[in-house]
């Protein structure tokens, strides 16, 4: 039970996958939230939990894992984002620019879909996205929790993020986490490609290497009007190699 960070619910996401929502559909309280984070070491939200709510959150200090997810929802929070935008809208609404996905995917969560008969099922961070707008989520399913191996969140983590200005659209998204104990590093692409995509280096790699190692593990490079899938994968390489400066 305190081996994990639990940010869970089925609230409004249902009403995007099904007509009626599942029974015990849960709803986000912060008092609620605060029991589960002070209790049980992990924390429990509903779909609907905003992300100001858990920007406002006293995180544990020896959770510094959770830095990446804070940075990603910060950079999207304006007053109405912030106060209107929730984890689960966000990770079910599968935009490319999404900034919650790639931060679950370097942090190694497990999501759970529930159906209208209570059935379970848990599907790695980097399966849920399949495309643009586009899930595994089935007719009648709902995004129940989402699971953070606490060993992740003992390690350090960094949201990197680069657009045309500040307030334009991402082109290029990369969220890292470092594992204290192997020191293995994952990383979660978005923006520059589709869907989010996982990379792992299992050490830290040579500057010369990362290139070859980005084309092995990465696909599906967006091109448009506003760059170039080669200028989004070379821009990838150089956010990777500022995450892996601060990550250590």
């Amino acid at each position: 039970m305190g081996s994990r960070l639990e940010l869970a619910g089925r609230g409004d996401l249902a009403l995007l996958t099904a007509a009626t929502p599942p029974a015990g559909t849960d709803r986000f309280a912060s008092s609620g939230l605060e029991r589960a984070g002070n209790q049980r070491r992990r924390v429990k939200t509903g779909a609907t939990c905003t992300f100001r709510q858990l920007l406002q959150y006293d995180w544990p200090p020896h959770w510094p894992g959770i830095r990446a997810l804070c940075e990603g929802m910060a950079s999207l929070a304006s007053f109405k984002v912030a106060h209107l935008a929730t984890i689960g809208g966000n990770l079910c609404l599968a935009l490319s620019v999404g900034v919650v996905a790639p931060v679950l995917i370097a942090l190694e969560a497990t999501y759970t879909l529930i159906d209208l008969q209570g059935s379970l099922r848990h599907i790695p961070a980097q399966d849920f996205q399949i495309g643009p707008q586009q899930t595994l989520l089935q007719p009648g399913e709902a995004l129940r929790s989402i699971w953070i191996p606490a060993q992740r969140l003992r390690g350090p983590s960094t949201f990197q993020r680069l657009g045309i200005t500040q307030t334009d659209p991402a082109l290029v998204i990369v969220a890292g986490s470092r594992d204290p104990d192997s020191g293995d590093y994952r990383f979660g692409l978005n923006a520059a490609l589709s869907p989010p995509q996982l990379v792992r280096l299992g050490s830290r790699p040579d500057p010369e290497h990362l290139p070859q190692l980005l084309a092995e593990q990465a696909h599906g490079w967006i091109a448009d009007f506003r760059a170039s899938a080669l200028y989004r994968q070379r821009m990838s390489e150089v956010l990777i190699r500022r995450c892996i400066d601060i990550l250590g």
